[in-house]
């Protein structure tokens, strides 16, 4: 499979940054107004890597973790996965539901909903930006949710994706509110036919962009 790695360049990894940073503002703006107060959704790291350096890169074997996953169609198929360690899953819903850090303290279904509201108004910020800055058609499924240990999750997922390609962008965020800190880890993972169309339009708008 390492033959299908793809190599970018900084130009377009610069566009894939840009579009995270207007997906992150967006997203900010929307959950500000589901919770009632300010949150700020930032961008720490944008790449384009592989399987392998992803899972051997976050270290996440031993932690139990949160997934959601949307399933995308249109000229980009492929998949957003997000993954929250239980620690901050547990500070999100304390968040939303305006109770004292460190009331969650187990696993349920509030829990997974709040987990996948958030992951549905982020997912749905980066659709609205890769269509509005790349000029294309995607079309978002409905993201699912499950809790499991963190190897099994990067397991279960990137082993039914590895038969389609190596490669994926990870996004590194935080949400913060007040004194607060939320990390999370966003992938997207198109599949290999979509990543050039990807790629393709990155280099029309950096075009369009530079004239």
């Amino acid at each position: 499979m390492a033959g299908n790695n793809i190599q970018i360049d900084e130009k377009k990894l610069e566009y894939i940054r840009i579009i995270s940073q207007m997906s992150a503002e967006n997203a900010s703006i929307v959950i500000s107004k589901w919770l009632k107060k300010d949150i700020t959704l930032n961008v720490l790291n944008v790449n384009l890597t592989t399987i392998e350096e992803i899972s051997a890169g976050m270290k996440l074997d031993d932690e139990i973790v949160f997934a959601a996953a949307t399933g995308l169609n249109g000229d980009i198929r492929g998949h957003f996965l997000f993954i929250f360690k239980l620690e901050d899953a547990f500070k999100m819903v304390d968040m939303v539901l305006k109770r004292p850090l460190g009331t969650t303290c187990e696993t349920d279904e509030v829990v997974s909903s709040v987990v996948l509201e958030t992951c549905n108004i982020v997912g749905s910020s980066f659709s609205n930006s890769l269509v509005n800055l790349l000029m294309i058609k995607l079309l978002p499924s409905a993201p699912v949710v499950c809790c499991d240990m963190g190897g099994a999750v990067m397991a279960n997922v990137f082993s039914e994706y590895a038969e389609y390609g190596d490669n994926l962008f990870f996004i590194d965020t935080e949400y913060l509110q007040a004194d607060t800190k939320i990390s999370g880890y966003f992938f997207i993972l198109p599949t290999p036919d979509s990543l050039p169309v990807m790629l393709k339009s990155m280099a029309n708008g950096i075009e369009c962009d530079s004239k």
